[in-house]
C-alpha cells in the first residue's frame, strides 16, 4: 500500500526549482551583476567543402562564466551527432577549457573520419547552453558547384 502524498504544498513547482537553483548557485559564486548569457565566438572549419574519404574537423569555441554549469555539444540536422551517426563516422571530441578573464574558453570539435557527400547536406549546429541563455551557430558546405561546360565556338554559318 502506497504512502499518502500530501495534498497541498507550500513552495514553487517543481518545474522552477532547478532554474531557480542553478541562478542561486551562479549568483552567490560570481555575484548576480557580472553574468552574461554564453555566447558562441568563433567557428572553424575547411574553406572548401572536404573531398570524399578526407578527415576533417570543425572546431565549436564559446564564452562562459559559468563553466561548471554550461553544456557545448553539436547537433546534425538537429538531433545528437552519436544518433544521427552511431557507426563513429563523425564524433564530437572533449570539451576543452582554458580560463580568460573573468570566465573560461570552451572548445569542442566534430570530427568526420572519411568524409562523404552524405554530409554536405547536413546542417550541423554548435550550441552553448547554460542557466544564463544559449547561443548556436549552423555550419552547412554548400555542394561543389559543377564544372562550366566547354564554350561553344559560333560561326556564321
Amino acid at each position: 500500500m502506497a504512502a499518502p502524498r500530501p495534498t497541498g504544498t507550500s513552495g514553487p513547482p517543481a518545474r522552477l526549482l532547478l532554474p531557480l537553483l542553478c541562478w542561486a548557485l551562479a549568483s552567490r559564486c560570481t555575484g548576480a551583476m557580472a553574468l552574461q548569457p554564453p555566447s558562441i565566438t568563433v567557428v572553424q572549419m575547411p574553406a572548401e567543402p572536404p573531398r570524399p574519404g578526407e578527415s576533417v574537423t570543425v572546431s565549436c569555441e564559446a564564452v562562459s562564466g559559468l563553466p561548471e554549469l554550461t553544456l557545448l555539444y553539436w547537433l546534425g540536422n538537429g538531433s545528437f551527432v552519436e544518433k544521427l551517426h552511431p557507426d563513429g563516422a563523425v564524433r564530437e571530441g572533449m570539451v576543452l577549457e582554458e580560463p580568460r578573464g573573468s570566465g573560461v574558453i570552451l572548445r569542442r570539435d566534430l570530427h568526420f573520419s572519411s568524409f562523404s557527400a552524405q554530409h554536405l547536406p547536413t546542417n550541423f549546429t554548435c550550441v552553448v547552453l547554460s542557466p544564463l541563455g544559449v547561443d548556436t551557430r549552423s555550419v552547412r558546405w554548400l555542394p561543389l558547384a559543377p564544372a562550366p561546360a566547354p564554350a561553344k565556338s559560333g560561326g556564321l554559318g
